[in-house]
C-alpha cells in the first residue's frame, strides 16, 4: 500500500505518531530548519487522541499497531476497528476498498456526485469482471492497491454488493470529526462533529441523507465544500456518543434551562431536560449571563448607582482606606464572589430582580467602610428647610451635586460638604418651577452678590412665594407661602 500525498498528508498526524513513538513529547526539543505550525501540530495531536493512538502526547498499544499499517493514521484506525468487528474479513474487506479508494485518485468522472459509495460499487463491479468505461486505468490501478491490502492482511476478495450506511460506518471510523448532520431536510448544508459546516455540490444526490460521513472536503473559510462522503445510519454513531449535561440561559423565555444530551461532539443525537440544576453550574451559568448582559440585567437603578458613585468617590477621596473598586467592570468581573452566594434556585430573570441588591451590596464592604460610607458620603443631607436633598455623586470623584429649591436654603450661610467636610457640594439652586438659577459652590457669595438680581427676575414670575430681601435671616420654606388668614387687629 502507498499513500496519496494529496488526500492524505495534508496533516502533520503521520509525523507526531512517529515521534510519539520515538518518545518525543516536546517538537521544540528537536532542531527544525522550518519549525511545523503550532496550529497544525495541536490539530494533528487532537485527531490522534481523538483515534486513540496517543494519550495526551504518549503514544498507546493502538497507536503501535496503527504504525505497523503504512497508511495515514485515519485509515489505520479504520482498518483496526474493521479487523476487530464482527464478520471480520468482509470487514476488512470493504475497509480495504475504502482505502484504497482514498488513497487514490478519483475514478469517477467530475459530474458523478459525492457519494463514495459509488466509488466501492464501480470497484467491485469491476472486480467482477465488468471492465469498460473510462475509469478502466483508475479503477486497475485501485484494484492493485486493494489486493496488496488484502494480501497484507490476510484476507480474501470479496465482490459483494454493500449497502450505502455500511460504507459511512466505516468512512466515521477514519474521520470522527466530520460525523455530519443535516442542517435541515433536504439542505446542502451539513453540521461535523467539529462544529464546522460543509456544503454538498448543489442538487447532489445526497441531499435525501440526514448523515453523512464525510471523507474528502476543503479547508473553506467559512464554509467547506464537501467532495466525498457516504450515507450514515444514526444508530451507528450511538457508540460515539457521550453522555452531557448541558445547562444555558434561552433568551426566549428568560431563564435557564438545563438538558441531558447524547452528543458526539457538536452533534447532539438526543435530548431530555434536566429535572434539578446543580446549584454551584446554575449560579456560575447565571453569572456569565449577567456578565454579557450587564448590572441593568438584575434590575440595577439609581440607588444602586448613588451606593457605587458613593463608594467610588471615596476610593478617590481617601485612597489610604482601601475603599473596594466597585465599578461595573470589577463588579461584573467579580460576580461569582459578591452576587453568586445569593443565586441559589433562581432560574428567571424575574427571580434576579426580586433580589434585594442593597443588602448585597453593603456586604462588599467591611462593617467599619460600611459605617464611614454613610457619615463621610452620605446619600441625602438635610437642608434648612428639614427636607432630606439627595446628592448626586460621581466615580471620578468630582465634587456632588445638590439639586435644591433656592427657598429651601434661606439662613444657610456655608455651603454643605462631605466627607468631614474636606469636599463641598456643588449646589444647582432652582426656581419654584424647579428651573435652575445658580450653580455655586460658594452659597455665602450668592447671597451677597447674586440673589438680588435673581429676586428682582423671579418675584414677578413666582409672587406666592417667598422672595425676602434679607436671605440671612428669611424662613426657609418647601413650597409657596401661606395665606395669612388672621383678620385686621389680630
Amino acid at each position: 500500500p502507498r499513500r496519496n500525498p494529496e488526500i492524505l498528508e495534508a496533516d502533520l498526524a503521520p509525523m507526531m505518531l512517529e515521534l510519539s513513538q520515538w518518545g518525543v513529547r516536546d517538537i521544540h526539543s528537536l532542531t527544525w530548519i522550518t519549525p511545523p505550525p503550532p496550529g497544525a501540530v495541536s490539530q494533528a495531536l487532537q485527531l490522534l487522541n481523538e483515534l486513540g493512538a496517543v494519550s495526551d502526547t504518549t503514544i498507546t498499544e493502538k497507536g503501535r499497531q496503527m504504525l505497523r499499517l503504512p497508511t495515514h493514521p485515519r485509515l489505520a484506525h479504520m482498518l483496526l476497528e474493521a479487523e476487530n468487528t464482527g464478520g471480520r474479513d468482509s470487514a476488512l474487506a470493504l475497509a480495504s476498498d475504502i482505502a484504497a479508494v482514498l488513497e487514490e485518485r478519483d475514478p469517477l468522472p467530475k459530474n458523478s456526485g459525492a457519494d463514495l459509495s459509488l466509488r466501492i460499487e464501480s470497484l467491485r463491479r469491476w472486480r467482477r469482471g465488468e471492465r469498460g468505461g473510462p475509469e478502466k486505468t483508475s479503477l486497475e490501478r485501485i484494484e492493485r492497491l486493494a489486493q496488496s491490502w488484502r494480501q497484507l492482511l490476510k484476507i480474501p476478495a470479496n465482490n459483494q454488493a454493500v449497502s450505502d450506511t455500511e460504507v459511512g460506518k466505516w468512512v466515521m471510523q477514519a474521520y470522527p470529526e466530520r460525523i455530519a448532520r443535516q442542517t435541515e431536510p433536504h439542505s446542502e448544508r451539513y453540521k461535523m462533529t467539529n462544529g464546522r459546516t460543509a456544503r454538498l455540490p448543489a442538487h447532489d444526490p445526497l441531499q435525501r441523507e440526514p448523515w453523512l460521513a464525510v471523507a474528502q472536503l476543503d479547508a473553506g473559510a467559512n464554509e467547506g465544500k464537501i467532495f466525498l462522503a457516504a450515507p450514515l445510519d444514526p444508530d451507528d454513531v450511538l457508540p460515539l456518543a457521550k453522555e452531557n449535561e448541558t445547562v444555558s440561559w434561552d433568551d426566549a423565555r428568560e431563564m435557564i434551562t438545563g438538558s441531558l444530551e447524547m452528543r458526539v461532539g457538536n452533534l447532539v443525537l438526543s435530548s431530555r431536560p434536566l429535572k434539578q440544576i446543580p446549584e454551584e453550574i446554575l449560579a456560575k451559568e447565571l453569572c456569565r449571563v449577567i456578565r454579557e448582559k450587564g448590572l441593568s440585567f438584575v434590575g440595577w437603578s439609581e440607588d444602586q448607582i448613588n451606593w457605587q458613585t458613593r463608594v467610588l468617590s471615596l476610593r478617590k477621596w481617601r485612597p489610604e482606606e482601601n475603599w473596594p473598586d466597585v465599578t461595573e467592570e470589577n463588579l461584573l468581573d467579580t460576580l461569582e464572589h459578591w452576587l453568586g452566594p445569593f443565586l441559589h434556585n433562581l432560574y428567571k430573570r424575574a427571580d434576579l430582580q426580586k433580589l434585594d441588591l442593597n443588602s448585597i451590596l453593603s456586604s462588599i464592604l467591611p462593617w467599619e467602610l460600611s459605617q464611614e460610607l454613610h457619615v463621610l458620603a452620605p446619600a441625602r443631607l438635610q437642608v434648612p428647610s428639614g427636607s432630606l436633598v439627595r446628592l448626586t455623586y460621581f466615580s471620578d470623584g468630582r465634587p456632588p451635586v445638590m439639586e435644591v429649591r433656592l427657598q429651601e436654603m434661606f439662613g444657610l450661610l456655608e455651603t454643605p460638604a462631605v466627607n468631614q467636610g474636606r469636599n463641598k457640594v456643588i449646589l444647582h439652586l432652582l426656581s419654584p418651577g424647579y428651573k435652575p438659577v445658580q450653580v455655586t459652590q460658594d452659597l455665602k457669595s450668592f447671597w451677597t452678590t447674586t440673589y438680588q438680581e435673581v429676586r428682582r427676575e423671579l418675584r414677578v414670575r413666582y409672587p406666592k412665594h417667598s422672595w425676602p430681601e434679607d436671605p440671612w435671616t428669611a424662613q426657609p420654606i418647601r413650597g409657596a407661602r401661606k395665606k395669612d388668614n388672621r383678620s385686621p387687629g389680630k
